[in-house]
């Protein structure tokens, strides 16, 4: 019964949006609703408000924080939780470089994390990203260290790294960015 009250409240809400964009845009004029939702950045949070919802996982609160870190990370503006791993905010472009010597293992399009790259490194540890905006290598590519592997638009980026077939929890994750460079 949950999920029907899902669907009625999401096509409700589509219906909605749509007419109102209709009403806007009635006499040639611009709609407010439909640049809202053209934007990336906010087709993200929505996306990130409404997997929250399907998978009964609530948004955690958002705290703002900075550190300097690895060139491939610069400094974010917040990390949540999400998933396995967590969502990195950032509000300028990112460029994303290997940490160390490794192989690609997956390049490609998921449901939960869009263009996404796994990368298995020397050390044993395997590192996905996912809403990143270009892969600069194909699956089974070696990489070597501080290469140039993928871009990311501003907006958020998924980071989730395994480590002895156990994924890092969101704690340590801040702590595995802040400490990529000694």
């Amino acid at each position: 019964m949950r999920w029907q009250k899902k669907w009625f409240v999401a096509c409700l809400l589509t219906i909605g949006v749509i007419g109102m964009v209709q009403i806007e845009e009635r006499d040639g004029g611009n709609s407010q609703i439909r640049s809202l939702f053209e934007e990336g950045k906010d087709i993200q949070y929505a996306r990130k408000m409404i997997m929250s919802l399907m998978t009964d996982e609530k948004l955690e609160e958002v705290i703002p924080v900075s550190a300097s870190v690895h060139p491939s990370m610069k400094t974010y503006e917040s990390m949540q939780p999400y998933q396995d791993g967590v969502l990195v905010s950032y509000t300028s472009p990112v460029q994303v470089v290997a940490r160390e010597d490794g192989l690609i293992l997956f390049t490609g399009q998921t449901k939960q994390t869009g263009k996404t790259m796994t990368i298995l490194y020397d050390s044993g540890e395997t590192v996905t990203y996912g809403f990143i905006e270009s892969f600069s290598h194909l699956p089974y590519t070696a990489v070597a260290t501080n290469e140039l592997i993928a871009e990311v638009q501003p907006g958020s980026m998924y980071v989730r790294v395994e480590r002895d077939g156990q994924y890092l929890e969101p704690s340590t994750l801040t702590e595995w960015i802040s400490d990529a460079v000694k």
